[in-house]
């Protein structure tokens, strides 16, 4: 019995301590994300002003007996269409945009056509226009330009149609509904747009260039480790250090396929890069050929990692 009731004591004893050490370590976390990246910090500012800036809509009374529960778009626009980069503001701001301003013309035609059919067929219209389009879009998303390029637009687009379709059924003056929702995805689009372009803004283009040399250097390093241990004697060699730079290296190229993708899809949305016309593809291909030089390096990290080894 002592001695379960001393490892319990233990036990507590260790709870507590971790308790006690969870706002130092989180703020240790905290502190090392901030410094790795200070732009996230810039970041997160700029966002804490949008969406405070698209609140005024509800806050200020004038402001609210214009737009009423509407203001809310503004506030959900900013939180979906602000990104890190501008290039990835850019890309989701103007297919959202895009994808509203046909959501809101083809459900408004949808209600106008069902409108002079009567309340039974208004019903059956309606429902069979939500499946059609539901499906139409589902599969658009397949295609791969589409995919690529405008697939949150798509989103978008079947997202706002339904909410627009739905809840206009019991609307009168739908025109007006539609009005005013345009106005405030409208304003929230021009804050997070006027944000990331405008207030200390980051290039993705910027960030594919520093990938792209990052990964050059460390597939270097990665390559002039193993080179190193195979001609180094086995006796003096520091194996944790070199296997970690290796492994290091050749998983940096390795984990980026993804990354550099995206990163060159946003690059080529930034009117600063694009006017310039950067081959932002070649990046990517680069990226590509990296990481077939990587599978080297993994392939000659195998060989010295093997149990049999030939002097």
């Amino acid at each position: 019995m002592s001695e379960t009731k001393e490892s319990d004591k233990s036990k507590v004893t260790k709870f507590i301590e971790k308790i006690k050490k969870l706002p130092s370590s989180i703020c240790h976390k905290v502190w090392d994300v901030a410094k790795e990246d200070p732009r996230r910090v810039i970041h997160a500012v700029k966002m804490g002003t949008a969406i405070t800036l698209v609140s005024l809509l509800y806050l200020l009374g004038p402001l609210y007996k214009i737009f009423g529960s509407n203001a809310m778009w503004a506030v959900m626009t900013v939180v979906l269409v602000l990104e890190f980069t501008a290039g990835a503001t850019l890309y989701k701001g103007l297919n959202r945009g895009l994808g509203t301003v046909c959501a809101g013309g083809l459900s408004l035609l949808i209600e106008l056509s069902a409108a002079k059919a009567g309340n039974v067929y208004k019903v059956v219209i309606i429902g069979v226009s939500i499946f059609f389009v539901g499906a139409g879009a589902t599969f658009v998303r397949f295609i791969p330009y589409i995919k690529q390029n405008y697939d949150y637009g798509v989103i978008i687009f079947l997202l706002t149609f339904n909410l627009i379709t739905i809840s206009s059924f019991n609307v009168k003056d739908l025109l007006g509904m539609a009005r005013e929702r345009l106005y405030t995805i409208g304003f929230g689009s021009a804050i997070s747009l006027f944000m990331c372009l405008f207030i200390l803004p980051n290039w993705s283009g910027q960030d594919l260039e520093k990938s792209t040399v990052n990964k050059l250097e460390a597939l270097a390093k990665s390559i002039e480790a193993c080179v190193n241990d195979y001609f180094e004697d086995t006796e003096i060699r520091d194996e944790k250090s070199s296997r970690y730079q290796t492994y290091k290296g050749y998983r940096t190229v390795l984990d980026s396929k993804s990354t550099d993708e995206a990163q060159a899809l946003f690059a080529s949305w930034e009117p600063r890069h694009s006017r310039r016309r950067y081959p932002w593809q070649r990046y990517v291909e680069l990226g590509t050929t990296l990481r077939h030089f990587a599978y080297t390096a993994v392939a000659l990290h195998g060989c010295l990692e093997s149990s049999i080894q030939f002097h």
